[in-house]
């Protein structure tokens, strides 16, 4: 049986965390005994286990779906 393998949709962490003040995201520890991961992790092989947000789909419905957040960048300590 093949599995098929879908792009993770991957934001920043102040979108993140927009997100979750919203209700629309979180870690994946809430939902950690759910056979749902186990599905992300066959389905999703880039994505790094540790988010998940509601994603409108094509007709407006929420989604629950793997996210990954971006890593903040460093910035040069200015001299």
């Amino acid at each position: 049986m093949s599995v098929k393998s879908f792009a993770v949709n991957s934001i920043s962490r102040g979108e993140y965390e927009q997100l979750v003040h919203r209700g629309h995201a979180g870690a994946v520890p809430g939902i950690e005994s759910s056979p749902v991961l186990d599905q992300w992790r066959a389905e999703h092989p880039d994505w790094r286990g540790r988010h998940w947000s509601f994603i409108a789909d094509d007709r407006e419905v929420l989604r629950l779906r793997p996210l990954n957040v971006t890593r903040a960048e460093r910035r040069p300590i200015a001299a």
